[in-house]
């Protein structure tokens, strides 16, 4: 594990995101007018469903920023999981497509297949899918788990290749993180959750 006082990869993609989205929902209003009716006012909920992915970068932004030194942890999803996201990909995109040269809705397409590349980006973990903090952890959407939520934690070694472990934290018997992690990153978490008072349980207890 690399600590860095500055996630600079999730941060410039959530830059990135808030751009993006905010033109999407002036252009999406912009459409909406031109469309009016029941088309019109499709493009105006979808506006609003843009504002709400600006909202997500910008608390996300805000969230990474102020945490202090964060450790990138090499963190995956099943294989089940990638294969939705795929699908989901793939026909946000034949649909961003499909509005762009076909129904000449070129802001919904637009959305559209920005959207997909999101859905990627946070799905298959082309950015660093969970951080370690000082006071917790930290998901790429600026989601925050921290230590005085848990008393708990174990480690169970995971399925496929490269080899995974389940990271499990809770609170009683209340589940509050799952994630899996890369090997190497193990032994630095344990000993951190170690640090904070958190008792190691076995894995299905």
């Amino acid at each position: 594990m690399k600590a860095t006082a500055f996630p600079v990869s999730t941060v410039a993609f959530h830059v990135v995101a808030l751009a993006f989205f905010g033109g999407c929902a002036a252009w999406l209003v912009q459409e909406s007018q031109a469309l009016g009716g029941r088309r019109g006012m499709m493009a105006l909920a979808v506006a609003v469903a843009s504002g709400g992915q600006v909202l997500l970068s910008l608390v996300a932004l805000v969230s990474l920023l102020r945490a202090r030194a964060l450790v990138a942890l090499g963190s995956r999803a099943r294989m089940g999981t990638y294969l939705q996201i795929l699908a989901g990909m793939g026909l946000l995109a034949l649909l961003g497509v499909h509005l762009v040269y076909s129904e000449a809705r070129p802001a919904l397409g637009s959305f559209c297949l920005g959207l997909a590349v999101w859905l990627g980006a946070i799905g298959l973990h082309l950015v660093p899918g969970l951080f370690l903090a000082g006071d917790g952890f930290i998901d790429p959407l600026g989601r925050r788990t921290r230590f005085s939520e848990l008393e708990w934690f174990s480690f169970q070694k995971g399925d496929g290749e490269p080899p995974r472990v389940l990271l499990q934290a809770g609170r009683g018997a209340s589940l509050r993180l799952e994630a899996r992690l890369a090997h190497d990153a193990v032994d630095g978490v344990r000993g951190r959750l170690l640090q904070v008072g958190l008792s190691p349980r076995a894995p299905g207890r």
